[in-house]
């Protein structure tokens, strides 16, 4: 049965699923130490708290693999839903008069609003980078202050809250399986899944999506083979805000709330899930997959450590060593 298997393929191998082992540890390891980590309740909590956050990754997964990154991510998904927030508030009656004037449920218009404001950021960071040559890290730090400062002067400092029931059933509201036993399933879930499945498509089946890889392979040589990398890179990045601005709406919709301050350092998730799902920081490799791996691992040690009662301090180290881990093993990987 094992006849074939050297040492080296067996080190070979363990190697290559390094990741997918670590997160099946971490699993047994939860089941048998906590009473309620495999219960359905939990289960689907779980996807609940990775749906809003996968989606960013999803966005950040993207970008990564072209050899890209934005760290705006965060501050974008705050200005995106307080903008939002404030169509459907009736803490604020000017802006609710506004999202109320088009003769259609204010709610939509505040998601149609939240998801074009992160589209427009999507739009600035990609013409700055493509057309000014400017590094990704540069630009997206610049509007990732942008982004906070603007949804500061927004909110005027102030969580935007009294959201119509509406808005708030967009993110809030679930499927509900069992009335008995009390199994919802999150209404972000269907949206989170919907995204994964489009960015699959487009990473696999489009031409797009081949460029993509194409560019975080080798951008030279791309530029050689006829791919407009400029396009490539303003279309990704467009595409990108818009799935973030999705993903702010969802999230404030599920809060109630609007703070400002919402979404701090999310972009150090959405990048720690991609790396740690086993997407190359190099670019050219990994997929839509790899995030959501990386997404429910740094979700199920989160909600693991909290279950274990383990402070927060001691969970952010936790995290940093799993990063560095993840990139370590990537690296040893690929020599």
């Amino acid at each position: 049965m094992f006849k074939g298997l050297t040492r080296e393929k067996v080190a070979h191998l363990l190697q290559k699923n390094a990741i997918l082992i670590g997160f099946l540890i971490i699993v047994v390891f939860l089941a048998i130490f906590t009473k309620t980590f495999f219960t359905f309740n939990n289960l689907f909590l779980i996807l609940k708290q990775v749906s809003c956050i996968g989606i960013t990754t999803v966005a950040m997964a993207m970008l990564i693999i072209m050899g890209c990154i934005d760290l705006s991510v965060g501050s974008v998904m705050a200005v995106s839903g307080v903008f939002g927030a404030l169509m459907v508030s009736n803490a604020n009656p000017d802006w609710l008069k506004f999202g109320s004037s088009f003769g259609v449920d204010p709610a939509v218009i505040a998601m149609i609003s939240g998801i074009l404001m992160g589209t427009l950021f999507g739009v600035f960071n990609g013409l700055i980078i493509s057309k000014g040559k400017i590094p990704p890290f540069i630009v997206t730090l610049g509007s990732m202050t942008i982004a906070r400062g603007l949804a500061y002067i927004l909110s005027q400092g102030m969580p935007v809250a009294k959201l119509l029931d509406s808005f708030n059933s967009i993110g809030s509201g679930a499927i509900v399986l069992s009335e008995q036993s009390n199994l919802q399933i999150s209404n972000t879930v269907f949206f989170y899944i919907a995204v994964v499945l489009l960015i699959d498509f487009i990473l696999k089946k489009r031409r797009f999506g081949r460029y993509i890889y194409a560019v975080g392979g080798n951008e030279v040589a791309a530029l050689a083979a006829g791919v407009n990398v400029d396009a490539v890179k303003f279309k990704a990045y467009v595409l990108s805000g818009t799935l973030v601005g999705l993903a702010g709406i969802l999230s404030v919709s599920r809060l109630n709330s609007a703070p400002p301050a919402f979404g701090n350092a999310y972009e150090l998730d959405a990048i720690a899930g991609c790396i740690i799902g086993g997407i190359s920081f190099n670019g050219g490799i990994g997929s839509v997959w790899s995030s959501v791996i990386g997404a429910l691992i740094i979700v199920i040690i989160q909600q693991g450590m909290d279950m274990l009662d383990v402070q927060t301090f001691y969970q952010q180290i936790v995290k940093g060593v799993i990063i560095i881990s993840a990139v370590l093993i990537d690296r040893n990987r690929r020599v």
